[in-house]
């Protein structure tokens, strides 16, 4: 049988089941919510893996994006990637994986099958080259994507946070 606290809990189980003693199942105000940091949390050693293919984003509206691109070693979150602000009229690296970008609670996309509010992440494949516009206002239009996302839809960081939000993070004045 394995050794530590696990071994310890099992075997309290097993003598438990040998005595007849009856197990009572828990109420929902009963449960007591386990709080982690993300710091708690044991991360492998961070690497760059070398990738078959990578997206690119060119932004062409005349706001920031918070656009999501490789794993940042500093970010100590459980998020498969990073999120990154990309200035208007820049394109992000040659080499430097994008998927996708953010849309701010206070703007909506324009897609083919209607407009969609944010909070909302927009992903999109490797090899994909894509661009943000401006639209309507408040709007962005963005190239064909691959799918869009709601929090906890996808294991990316999609904050309910506004544009002027976003400013205030990047220290820019509103």
């Amino acid at each position: 049988m394995p050794s530590g606290i696990g071994a310890d809990i099992a075997q309290a189980l097993l003598s438990i089941f040998a005595r007849g003693i009856p197990v009572m199942k828990c109420r929902p105000e009963e449960m007591t919510l386990f709080k982690l940091d993300y710091g708690d949390l044991l991360r492998p050693t961070y690497r760059i893996l070398p990738s078959r293919g990578w997206g690119q984003c060119t932004n062409l509206t005349s706001e920031f994006l918070i656009i999501y691109g490789p794993k940042n070693e500093y970010e100590q979150s459980i998020f498969d990637t990073s999120p990154y602000a990309l200035p208007p009229g820049r394109t992000t690296p040659d080499r430097w994986d994008c998927d996708g970008f953010f849309l701010p609670s206070d703007r909506v996309i324009q897609r083919w099958g209607g407009s969609k509010n944010g909070p909302l992440a927009i992903k999109f494949w490797n090899h994909r080259r894509f661009s943000v516009r401006n639209g309507a206002d408040k709007t962005y239009r963005a190239s064909w994507d691959n799918g869009i996302f709601l929090p906890s839809q996808i294991n990316w960081a999609i904050p309910n946070f506004t544009y002027r939000d976003i400013l205030g993070r990047l220290g820019i004045p509103k």
